[in-house]
């Protein structure tokens, strides 16, 4: 990663994008309202193999208790983690952000979940990912809205900055920008570096959030064992994560100099009291992953 080209941004590719779409779309079918997060699309976006998972209880057991059963618990985090994102964000568009950029968006159905804001919407990953979700969009009868934009990028050679700009984007409006599941696989030099080229294009007052793996000596020591061997299984499937941050010294870990302000970092202790607490259908938060929301100063 330490090769990246001046402007390019560091994402962690599509491979993980349809299972975000399944935590989101099981969520709905499986437990009980009041949602963490309610998003009734995730279901239509997701491949026919999922969709038959996910429409019988007996295969949904199987995967779940046979195939996924030590990952369960790191299910509920893509639930809260993007709660406290857009949570953030409808704060953000009532103090004047009016672009709203996605790294890495997936299958992520905002725009389609949100028509009636005035924000105007870019969507940033792989062609194939792309492609694919206008596939399946198109199958499912879902129409996109006039506000979204879906913007291919090569994210070894393809700068932020251009491909935005292209597809209409203001550096000077104040923008929001999504960067989740993706720091815990990167550098600490890739992941600055990203941090500086949205900065670049990011005018006073706009805001990004991501998630972010704590130091193993942060957790606490009757928690430590089990984030350990969830971090330690996650690697054996091919995807380790090689990068990891103590919450108390996130401005000097993250260098972020005169460019971000932390606004709030919060941890899985606070995402748990604030989403979880008091449920019995969904996993308890691993004291694995923090969410960082920054202002660009």
């Amino acid at each position: 990663m330490a090769d990246q080209r001046p402007g390019q941004v560091q994402t962690h590719g599509s491979r993980t994008a349809e299972l975000v779409a399944v935590s989101r779309a099981r969520h709905l079918l499986r437990h009980q309202p009041p949602y963490i997060f309610h998003d009734p699309f995730a279901f239509r976006f997701l491949s026919r193999r999922w969709q038959r998972i996910l429409g019988s209880w007996l295969r949904d057991a199987f995967i779940s208790k046979v195939v996924l059963r030590r990952l369960m618990p790191i299910t509920t985090q893509p639930l809260t983690r993007a709660r406290f994102t857009e949570d953030c964000l409808l704060a953000a568009i009532e103090n004047g952000v009016s672009q709203y950029v996605i790294l890495g968006s997936g299958y992520d159905t905002f725009a389609l979940r949100h028509p009636q804001l005035d924000l105007d919407i870019y969507e940033i990953d792989l062609a194939s990912t792309i492609a694919l979700k206008r596939e399946r969009a198109e199958a499912a009868g879902l129409a996109f809205p006039d506000t979204l934009r879906l913007i291919p990028i090569d994210f070894e050679k393809d700068s932020l900055a251009d491909r935005l700009t292209a597809h209409g984007f203001d550096p000077e409006k104040r923008s929001f920008f999504n960067w989740l599941g993706v720091t815990y696989y990167l550098s600490r030099e890739a992941i600055r570096e990203t941090l500086s080229h949205v900065a670049e294009i990011a005018c006073p007052g706009s805001e990004i959030v991501f998630d972010y793996l704590a130091e193993t000596d942060s957790i606490p020591e009757e928690q430590r064992s089990l984030a350990i061997r969830m971090r330690d299984y996650v690697g054996k499937l091919g995807e380790p994560m090689i990068t990891s941050f103590d919450p108390a010294g996130v401005e000097r870990d993250f260098n972020l100099g005169e460019n971000w302000e932390v606004v709030r970092n919060d941890s899985p202790a606070d995402q748990q009291k604030r989403y979880v607490e008091g449920r019995s259908d969904v996993y308890t938060l691993p004291p694995l992953f923090w969410c960082l929301n920054l202002s660009r100063q």
